[in-house]
């Protein structure tokens, strides 16, 4: 089998370099091992003349063929791990920067105390790749929010989190709303759950700058919609990656950005921020837990589940 992992390795790599790096061995044995495959073979599996490699048409029935074997392989183990109560095994876990960071700890926690023998790893990233992930089974449960295929995977709803617009405090326009301005402690003490605590009207920050999180990001999806509903087109000072990011640069100052309230909960005690309330249903968003809709779920998935379930239920 290992001959079929090299020749797997090279094909996600597009690189016998890359995928020799990967694989902690020298690109001639690498080399030697995927030719060794195709003398087998008895056709070559990649297209050398290209950049990056590309697969050949008994490549691409090869790796085919690979894939389905690498899944047996994998639901037996699983079964064989289930067979064995959860007493062994592995969970692979998936999340973006703001999830993995916020949600995935006491979940691993909390599904640790009851399981200590299942190793569990960790994968952070964008959504879409998150969900490729899952799709391929390198992942087994992602922690996610926003659009996904509903013909591919199956979510399990289990928080909802609220966005606020996040204005540094130095702005002058502030002054204009104090009947709408919250501070960190009234994010904590829910006054922006209130049905008497009045939303901001968005359009009135039309000429401030705002901090964005990129495409491919659920919350740049939410911004230009909220946007949209606002009748305006932002200003944008910066496009962003992460969540935490966007929030520490509102806190110097260098511009408006949306944040959830739970990041708002967990950060430290601050007053570089105040906070205003949206009505919006993009303001609302439901994370959930995902996999694959088809395929073998094993007790360790089963359990990480409802150990997450029992986990938020209980905060309620």
């Amino acid at each position: 089998m290992q001959g079929m992992d090299y020749v797997y390795a090279v094909w996600q790599e597009k690189s016998f370099s890359a995928a020799a790096r990967k694989l902690f061995v020298s690109q001639p044995a690498l080399s030697a091992s995927v030719r060794k495959v195709e003398k087998e073979l008895g056709l070559p599996i990649f297209d050398r003349s290209t950049s990056p490699l590309q697969l050949t048409d008994a490549g691409r029935a090869y790796i085919d063929a690979a894939e389905r074997i690498f899944h047996i392989k994998k639901d037996l183990k699983s079964y064989c791990d289930d067979l064995a109560g959860l007493e062994s095994g592995t969970l692979q876990l998936g999340g973006t920067n703001f999830f993995a960071s916020c949600f995935l700890p006491p979940m691993i926690e909390a599904f640790s105390q009851r399981h200590p023998h299942i190793a569990l790893s960790v994968i952070e990233s964008d959504s879409a790749d998150l969900f490729n992930k899952l799709m391929t089974e390198e992942l087994d449960i992602i922690v996610d929010s926003g659009i996904y295929d509903e013909a591919l995977y199956e979510t399990i709803p289990f928080y909802q989190d609220h966005i606020l617009l996040s204005v540094p405090a130095a702005l002058p326009i502030n002054e204009k709303f104090a009947a709408y301005r919250m501070t960190r402690q009234d994010i904590l003490m829910g006054r922006h759950l209130e049905a008497r605590m009045p939303a901001v009207p968005l359009s009135a920050f039309a000429e401030t700058d705002f901090l964005i999180l990129g495409k491919g990001n659920d919350m740049y999806r939410r911004s230009k919609k909220l946007f949209q509903h606002n009748g305006f087109t932002p200003c944008v000072r910066l496009y962003l990656n992460q969540l935490m990011t966007a929030y520490h640069m509102a806190r110097q100052g260098l511009g408006a950005t949306f944040l959830t309230d739970t990041l708002v909960r967990l950060s430290a005690p601050n007053e570089a921020l105040v906070y205003y309330k949206l009505d919006d249903e993009e303001a609302q968003r439901q994370i959930f837990l995902a996999v694959k809709r088809k395929g073998y779920r094993t007790k360790a998935m089963q359990g990480f589940v409802k150990s997450s379930l029992a986990l938020y239920r209980s905060e309620d």
